[in-house]
């Protein structure tokens, strides 16, 4: 079925299929800590999300075009291209992102994790 065709039947929330949130860590996920690994699942446990219901990708960085029409909200932990800030939300097209220091940088950094959580509540209307 043609989704304009669909969309225009179905008009209900329920029935618009959203595309899950993406997380983009600078790091294999092999190589990550069990620390960073709790961290990331309770930042992502704190948005109501479940691990599930995201995708994690490993990508030595940040690439945004390439994300664009893949989904509507991004999360980047990393080292930052030239002229990105940290914690604020920013925008491309569709596509709404965040982007952090690295997970193993948040560990130890309550001021920067209290930055990102104020940005990530932003994101994702928590």
């Amino acid at each position: 079925m043609d989704q304009e065709v669909f969309g225009t039947i179905f008009q209900e929330d329920i029935f618009q299929i959203k595309p899950k949130p993406i997380v983009v860590i600078n790091e294999e996920w092999g190589k990550l800590g069990d620390k960073e690994r709790e961290l990331l699942s309770k930042i992502i446990a704190a948005l109501k999300i479940s691990l599930d219901g995201i995708i994690v990708l490993s990508r030595p960085q940040l690439d945004i075009p390439a994300y664009v029409g893949q989904t509507n909200q991004l999360i980047y932990f990393g080292e930052l291209p030239a002229g990105v800030s940290q914690y604020e939300v920013l925008q491309s097209g569709d596509l709404s992102f965040i982007c952090s220091a690295s997970l193993s940088q948040l560990l130890d950094n309550e001021p920067a994790r209290k930055q990102l959580w104020q940005g990530l509540r932003k994101l994702f209307a928590v």
